[in-house]
């Protein structure tokens, strides 16, 4: 087997590893529609909106971005984006290039555009513009009152433009877009800070922390009715053109998105519901709506059907853990845990499958799979157990009493078994059918790492690893430990089982200054010398096992972003080292004609690297 990759890697990756807080979409100058998202990560990024292909490496940011919008001009098609720390900035649609130049305001908490005016609406009160083009201001600030300017939208009815602002006091004003004067006295009507604005020809459509959704006349401003259909309040905005008609859509604090007939205000179809977290952000393009969440997600619908069409999603924090598991169907799902979500992705695609798990309270940490069954624990101190292929809960295991940092499915005379340990230094064994306590094993005096089961003479046994530097066999049946501990120098990383032709077993298990290590599982003895690959001021943080060709394989990973294969039985390296970035965590599996290896990086992105035998 060599390192040579078939085709290019998959990345399974978050749009960001934070909430995201605003959309937009423009026609670049290519042609191309491009779908700009923006983040408390710090990022700006752009995808291609047809095929959701990510036009810019992501970027690490600085700042929270809040409001953005796009202007096109001169055959120019511009992005501007607000800052929480004031700071007004714009790129090049088309290229991704920083454009020079950056003026300084309040917070700027959201950005409307006429022509090539981009209006700014910031904290202080102020409503401000710019030339989008150039960047600098074109005209004086327009009158407001003393209250943070918390929406905006520009409204062009026949020859004359307005712009309405929503303010945190509830009030609505509005401006004469060419002159920057006041048009009549503000418009109130909620009682909290309004959260979105819209416009559909000449109505304005307003949402608020009050719960309501209005209708007003931006020329007159008259009352024109309110909505009714969301359950929560709603947080953003967009009106989408669909034939002969327009409709709003809206989204919600609890995760959810509405759709409303814009010129009747009555509700259409069920709530759009995939987020898990508040929707602050919706952009369309022709009759597609994006939803960006504080999940991190961004989702892609028809707003006919309400379908989820596509997702740009993936894990907001870095990735805990990863197993790989084969449903009846013959798809094999790569699971992760990161965040407080249990993820699946199709293997052979990248692309995920069905909504994240909401597995953790507080954060989830540890993941196993064994065929259709997956096990998941974390910081909340539950164990829980899930239905691989439909993502539907089968149970819950209580008694940790502290973060679950390792859980495990298996075998045993017929029944499925889970072990799972703690960050009390105790394993705790549970029935996965009833849901029964089967025991606490107890002997480590820190941490857990890792857990795995093997057979040996007939007998199963189950494997701890530990930062008490220890290796550890227990009988599965009656928990009783067998045999010393094994210990070595550094010893302490995370552990994998091999099952050799001869039916030796043998265990590897990663430590400090980069070493690599074999015992045999029945007797504890060392095998072999130690496996020089991996740096010596890196330890070796991942470890996993396959078959690859009837042959058992180790893979380990090291923070500093290097995988290195080995074979299991002579404990030599296989191939080329795979370098990466830094690395997390790292599952393999074994396929017909090499080794599929899933490289989970900090940035929270997951590569998928298939290794030709």
């Amino acid at each position: 087997m060599h390192s040579r990759e078939r085709e290019e890697p998959l990345v399974l990756a978050s749009p960001h590893r934070g909430p995201v807080t605003a959309l937009t979409a423009v026609r670049a100058a290519d042609g191309r529609a491009v779908l700009v998202s923006a983040s408390g990560d710090g990022a700006v990024r752009r995808w291609d909106a047809t095929t959701l292909e990510a036009l810019d490496d992501p970027p690490g940011g600085a700042g929270w971005p809040w409001s953005l919008t796009a202007a096109t001009a001169d055959g120019r098609a511009v992005v501007v984006g607000g800052f929480q720390d004031g700071r007004l900035a714009r790129w090049d649609a088309t290229t991704g290039e920083r454009l020079a130049g950056q003026a300084r305001t309040g917070w700027v908490r959201a950005l409307a555009v006429v022509g090539r005016v981009v209006f700014s609406a910031s904290d202080d009160g102020e409503v401000r513009r710019w030339d989008a083009l150039t960047g600098e201001p074109a005209g004086d600030p327009l009158p407001g009152r003393p209250s943070s300017v918390w929406s905006l939208v520009a409204v062009e009815q026949g020859d004359r433009s307005v712009v309405v602002g929503g303010f945190a006091d509830g009030a609505l004003w509005r401006w004469d877009a060419v002159t920057g004067q006041p048009l009549g006295e503000p418009v109130t009507g909620h009682t909290g800070p309004v959260r979105a604005l819209a416009a559909v020809g000449p109505v304005v459509f307003s949402a608020s922390d009050d719960g309501a959704v209005r209708r007003w006349d931006a020329m007159t401003g008259q009352p024109l009715g309110e909505l009714s259909g969301h359950t929560a309040a709603v947080l953003s905005l967009v009106p989408v053109e669909v034939d002969d008609r327009v409709l709003l859509v809206g989204g919600c604090r609890d995760g959810g998105a509405v759709r409303w007939d814009a010129r009747t205000g009555s509700p259409v179809g069920e709530t759009l519901a995939e987020h898990v977290a508040p929707v602050r952000a919706l952009a369309a393009v022709e009759s597609v709506v994006f939803s960006g969440s504080d999940d991190g997600r961004v989702c892609r619908w028809d707003v006919l059907t309400g379908q989820r069409t596509a997702e740009l999603s993936g894990h907001t924090t870095h990735v805990q853990q990863m197993c790989t598991t084969e449903l009846p169907d013959g798809r094999v799902l790569l699971v992760s845990t990161g965040d407080t979500t249990v993820r699946r992705w199709d293997l052979s695609t990248g692309h995920p499958v069905g909504r994240p798990i909401v597995s953790d309270t507080a954060g989830a940490w540890a993941v196993h799979c064994s065929g259709s069954l997956v096990v998941s624990g974390g910081k909340d101190r539950v164990v829980r157990l899930w239905d691989a292929a439909t993502g539907e809960p089968r149970g819950e295991l209580t008694g940790h009493t502290a973060t679950v940092t390792c859980v495990l499915a298996f075998d045993l005379d017929g029944r499925t078994l889970v072990a799972s340990g703690d960050q009390d230094h105790f394993i705790r064994l549970w029935d996965a059918g009833t849901g029964r306590s089967l025991g606490v094993l107890t002997g480590h005096t820190n941490n857990l790492n890792s857990l795995t089961a093997v057979v040996v003479e007939g007998r199963t046994l189950l494997v701890s690893s530990s930062y008490d530097h220890t290796l550890r066999r227990w009988d599965a049946a009656t928990g009783e430990p067998v045999g010393e501990p094994i210990t070595g120098s550094g010893l302490w990383g995370p552990a994998a089982a091999a099952t050799l032709d001869d039916g030796r077993v043998l265990l590897a298990c990663g430590g400090d200054r980069g070493t690599f290590r074999r015992w045999d599982a029945a007797t504890g003895e060392p095998v072999g010398e130690p496996m020089p690959g991996h740096h010596p001021r890196y330890s070796i943080t991942s470890v996993a096992t396959a078959r690859v060709g009837g042959r058992p394989v180790f893979v380990s990973g090291d923070p500093r972003g290097t995988v290195l294969c080995w074979d299991a039985e002579t404990g030599l390296p296989i191939g080329e080292p795979i370098t990466c970035g830094e690395t997390k965590a790292v599952t393999a599996r074994g396929t017909s004609d090499g080794l599929v290896i899933a490289i989970a990086s900090r940035d929270a992105r997951i590569a998928v690297r298939r290794v030709n035998s």
